[in-house]
C-alpha cells in the first residue's frame, strides 16, 4: 500500500530524521568487530613504521611473497584511524554507515519518494543489512562509494551530462579501498550499455574504457588484475566458507536479508524501472546467491525504487524542481546530539573490548616469545596488530593455495589442519571449537587456559 499523506509528508524530512535517529541508537548497541579488518591495521602500521611497501604479509610466517599491494590506501587510512584505538575504528564505521544512509535517503527523495516511505525503507535496509552495518569489516569502505555511485548513475539516467566523468574518478578512489569496486564497475557498465549507449555512443565507450583503466590505478598497477583473480578464486570462495558462504535459512541474518530484499523488491516493482536497473538487480542477485555478504548491495540498490514504489503518486515531489522544506532546527540538533552521544558510547564500549584483546595478546606473547602462533579469525588479526607473529590469517588470497586450505581446515577442525599446526609453535583455540578436540589428541602439545574460553596449546619442546 502506498505511503504518504499529502505535501507535508512529501516535502518534509521529519520521518527520515526520526528514522536516522532510531537507527543511530540501534547501531550504537549492535556494532561489533568482525573478521577481515585488523589485518589492514597491521599492514598499515608496518608501512608507517618502515616507510616502505612490504613484500607480502609481514606479520605472517606463511609464504606470501609477491602479493600485490592493491589496498595500500585502505591500510594506511585504517592504521591512522586505529591511532585512536578500537574506539576510532568503531566510530569510523558508525559515521560511514550513517552517511551512506543519508545518501540513500537523498537519492530516494530525488526520485520523488515521500518522507515517510523513505524513512521506512531505511529501517528495512538496516534490518536486512545487519550482518554488514552491524559488523565492522573491510566491506565498510564500500558502503558510501556504492551509494554515491548509484546517486550519480540515476541522475545521469534522467539527465545525461558531463558529470558522468565522476564515475572513473570514484572508481579510482574506491579501487584503492575495497574489492567491491568490481560491483561498481559492473553497475557503470549496466548503465552505459542499457541507458546511455544509444544516445551518446562515443562518449559511452570512452567512459566505459576509462572505468576499466581506473581499476588499475593502484600501487600494484597492472598486477591489480592478478589481485582480483586471486580474491575471486581463493579457497574460501571455492569452498563457500566464511565470508564467501551462500545464504542459509539456518542463519537468522541471512533470513533477515532475504526477507528485506523480497519486501523491497516487491515495493520497487510497483513502478516501472529503467532497463539498466533491471539488469543491475539481476546481476547483484546472482552475486548474492553465490555469497550472502553481497546481499547488502541488493538492499541498497532496491531501497530507492522501493521508496518510490511506496509513495502515492499525488505525494511525489521532485526535489530537483521544488526544494523540500527545511528540516526543523530541533530535529537537526537532536540528530547531531545523537551522533555525538553515539560516538561517546562507542568509545566507552571499545575500552573493555580493547583491554580484553590487549590482555590476550600480552599473554600469548609472554608464553610464545618470538614464536609463530596459529589462531582463528578474527582474533588472529588482533594478535597481529599487537605484534604477535601469526602463521596465517586474512588476507587469505595472499598465501599459497595449500596454506589457504590448511587454514580453513583449522578453522573447521578438520584433519587437514595438521599442515598448519606443524608450521606453528603454538595454537590458540576456543575451548568449545572443534579444533580444540583435534589439538587435545596431539601428544606433542600441552594446553593451558590463558583467558576465559581460550586455550593455548604449546609444543612440549617450546620453552
Amino acid at each position: 500500500m502506498p505511503i504518504g499523506t499529502g505535501n507535508a509528508v512529501g516535502r518534509g524530512w521529519a520521518a527520515v530524521c526520526v528514522s536516522l535517529f532510531s537507527i543511530s541508537l540501534l547501531l550504537c548497541l549492535l556494532i561489533t568487530i568482525g573478521a577481515d579488518l585488523f589485518w589492514l591495521v597491521a599492514l598499515g602500521d608496518d608501512i608507517r613504521a618502515h616507510q616502505r611497501i612490504p613484500d607480502g604479509v609481514p606479520f605472517a610466517a606463511a609464504a606470501s611473497d609477491g602479493w600485490p599491494p592493491v589496498l595500500l590506501v585502505a591500510q594506511y587510512a585504517l592504521s591512522l584511524v586505529h591511532e585512536a584505538g578500537l574506539a576510532g575504528v568503531l566510530i569510523w564505521h558508525y559515521v560511514l554507515v550513517l552517511l551512506s544512509l543519508v545518501v540513500v535517503a537523498v537519492d530516494a527523495r530525488r526520485r520523488g519518494a515521500s518522507d515517510l516511505a523513505t524513512a521506512w525503507i531505511l529501517v528495512a535496509l538496516l534490518l536486512g543489512g545487519l550482518a554488514t552495518v552491524g559488523v565492522v569489516r573491510l566491506q565498510t569502505f564500500s558502503l558510501l562509494p556504492f551509494a554515491a555511485l548509484l546517486l550519480l548513475l540515476r541522475g545521469q539516467h534522467r539527465q545525461p551530462d558531463r558529470l558522468i566523468w565522476l564515475a572513473p574518478l570514484l572508481i579510482i578512489v574506491w579501487g584503492n579501498l575495497h574489492g567491491a569496486v568490481l560491483m561498481g564497475v559492473c553497475l557503470v557498465g549496466a548503465y552505459l550499455l542499457f541507458s546511455r549507449l544509444r544516445s551518446r555512443p562515443l562518449e559511452t565507450v570512452v567512459v566505459g574504457a576509462s572505468c576499466l583503466v581506473a581499476l588499475l590505478v593502484t600501487p600494484a598497477t597492472w598486477r591489480t588484475i592478478g589481485y582480483y583473480l586471486g580474491v575471486l578464486d581463493n579457497e574460501a570462495a571455492r569452498q563457500g566458507e566464511g565470508l564467501w558462504a551462500s545464504p542459509s535459512l539456518g542463519n537468522p541474518f541471512d533470513v533477515l536479508m532475504l526477507v528485506s530484499a523480497l519486501v523491497l523488491g516487491v515495493a520497487a516493482l510497483r513502478r516501472r524501472l529503467p532497463l539498466w536497473e533491471y539488469v543491475a538487480v539481476a546481476g547483484l542477485s546472482v552475486a548474492t546467491v553465490m555469497a550472502a555478504r553481497h546481499g547488502i548491495w541488493v538492499l541498497i540498490f532496491l531501497a530507492v525504487p522501493a521508496a518510490r514504489g511506496l509513495t502515492r503518486r499525488d505525494d511525489r515531489v521532485d526535489i530537483l524542481d521544488e526544494g523540500p522544506r527545511r528540516v526543523p532546527l530541533g530535529l537537526l540538533l537532536t540528530l547531531a546530539l545523537v551522533l555525538c552521544a553515539g560516538a561517546g558510547y562507542l568509545g566507552y564500549r571499545a575500552q573493555s573490548v580493547s583491554a580484553h584483546d590487549q590482555r590476550l595478546a600480552s599473554e600469548v606473547s609472554r608464553l610464545v616469545p618470538g614464536g609463530v602462533v596459529l589462531a582463528p579469525e578474527p582474533v588472529v588479526e588482533s594478535l597481529a596488530v599487537h605484534g604477535v607473529r601469526v602463521w596465517l590469517g586474512n588476507p587469505l588470497d595472499a598465501f599459497t593455495r595449500e596454506d589457504q586450505r590448511a587454514y580453513l581446515d583449522f578453522m573447521a577442525g578438520r584433519a587437514g589442519m595438521e599442515r598448519a599446526v606443524a608450521a606453528s609453535d603454538a595454537v590458540l583455540v576456543r575451548s568449545d571449537a572443534e579444533a580444540a578436540e583435534v589439538m587435545a589428541s596431539m601428544e606433542t602439545f600441552t594446553a593451558s587456559e590463558i583467558a576465559e574460553g581460550w586455550l593455548l596449546y604449546l609444543r612440549v619442546d617450546t620453552p
